[in-house]
């Protein structure tokens, strides 16, 4: 009896090891986090570095959606776009699914909403 709770611990011991090894990302996995996503439109580069909005800001409107090529990966491909056409192309919303405002600078990723995300041109 005492040489079955020797193996019995043994193998919970064991499971429990190989089991810690699944709990992180995979290294090719957590280096793609290094980089913030970028669109690409006309050859201009865009980051989203404000925080999500419930509501458009005035005189932004439809213009269609995100094409595959410049959603470059994101997987934002065929998201609603939102821009001020009078005024250029150097910003432009998506109606996106995103994390949740918990305050003024910081989204909670684990809790996703659709919400309006601001583009923005980074390469001047």
């Amino acid at each position: 009896m005492k040489g079955y709770k020797i193996c019995a611990a043994l193998v919970l011991g064991l499971a429990f090891v190989f089991g810690l090894t699944g709990c992180s990302a995979p290294e090719s996995e957590a280096a793609s986090w290094d980089t913030s996503p970028m669109i690409v439109i006309d050859g201009g580069n865009f980051l989203a570095p404000s925080m999500p909005v419930d509501e458009l800001p005035e005189g932004y409107e439809y213009i269609g959606e995100l094409s595959e090529e410049a959603a470059n990966d994101t997987g934002l491909a065929g998201c609603s776009m939102y821009a001020e056409t009078e005024r250029g192309f150097a910003d432009f919303y998506l109606y996106q699914e995103c994390g949740t405002p918990v305050s003024e600078d910081t989204v909670d990723n684990t809790r996703l909403q659709w919400a309006y995300v601001r583009w923005e041109r980074s390469d001047g």
